[in-house]
Parts: C-alpha cells; structure tokens; sequence
C-alpha cells in the first residue's frame, strides 16, 4: 500500500498500458509512476533442526501435584501437573 504524502490518503493504481503504470491521488493532484518492474526474489532453503523435548519424563515426575475436583467429571484424587512459566 501506498499513501499519499500530500494528504495521507491511499493512493489508487491505474494501468496506463501494457507497460506503464502509476499511483495517482484521488484528492489531489499526487502522481507516482512505476517506473521498475517487480523483481522476484530467490527462495533460501531452510535447514531443519533437530527437534528437541521441552519436557522429559523426569520434569513430569519432579513436577508439583495436586488433588482437586474439576467442573467435569474426574474420578477424586486425579492427579494433574501444574507448569508456571515465566
């Protein structure tokens, strides 16, 4: 998107011809003409990463734990884990 700097309003496209085109103001007399053609740009390839375990076996038994009713049903004493992150 384009704006003009005169008023501040988007600036509307017109295709003159096959070759030429420009932003023009619809409030005032601001005329931007294309004058270069789009440049597409190479793709990078990504590397992957080896996917890493945010939470092992031993942090889920180090964890704190509760006893507690849910507003579901959940048999009594269910054991949950609690995580804080800060």
């Amino acid at each position: 998107m384009e704006f003009c700097p005169g008023c501040g309003i988007m600036l509307q496209y017109e295709l003159l011809n096959m070759h030429d085109a420009r932003f023009f103001c619809p409030t005032c007399p601001y005329v931007a003409y294309v004058d270069r053609k789009v440049k597409t740009k190479r793709r990078q390839h990504l590397v992957k990463k080896e996917i890493q375990p945010i939470l092992t076996l031993d942090d889920y038994k180090n964890a704190p734990k509760t006893e507690g009713l849910f507003h579901f049903s959940r048999p009594r004493g269910f054991m949950f884990f609690s995580f804080f992150w800060f």
